[in-house]
């Protein structure tokens, strides 16, 4: 199962790659199918790629279309995958443009909007209900001995 990956160049901290290896697993997805140029998202697709040797194929610019090859370019990402993801700042035209393509051509997809983070490295997700209602009864915590006992 292959998995197009699109998305806002404005994400690439670890909550990207998170949702990312989720998908993977949610829908048992053997090979990403992604744009090759832009950062973000897909840059963050490709590294995963290769830091878990997840088959990759990359799609580049075609410039013999002009204006077009933006259009071109992730026509053939989804043309070449069975679903797709999408990760959204909410902002990014080329991504609402790409949601609409998929659409259209009726491919299964998942869409997550996203708001970028001012760090580098951030796993920024809203907490969801307070920590006293979570159940900490399934970590397990080790502590550290001491030498004497």
């Amino acid at each position: 199962m292959r998995l197009s990956v699109h998305g806002s160049r404005t994400l690439k901290d670890e909550r990207v790659k998170i949702i990312l290896m989720e998908e993977i697993v949610k829908h048992g997805i053997t090979e990403i199918v992604t744009h090759a140029e832009p950062g973000g998202v897909c840059g963050v697709a490709r590294d995963l790629c290769k830091e878990k040797a997840i088959p990759l194929t990359l799609h580049f610019l075609n410039f013999k279309y002009l204006r077009g090859a933006f259009e071109h370019r992730s026509l053939d990402v989804l043309r070449d995958a069975d679903r797709a993801v999408f990760i959204h700042d909410g902002v990014s035209k080329g991504t609402s443009n790409e949601l609409k393509l998929a659409k259209k051509m009726g491919i299964a997809y998942s869409y997550f909007t996203v708001e970028p983070t001012k760090y580098e490295s951030s796993v920024g997700f809203e907490i969801d209900k307070p920590w006293d209602e979570v159940s900490f009864e399934s970590l397990s915590f080790e502590t550290e001995k001491d030498s004497d006992g």
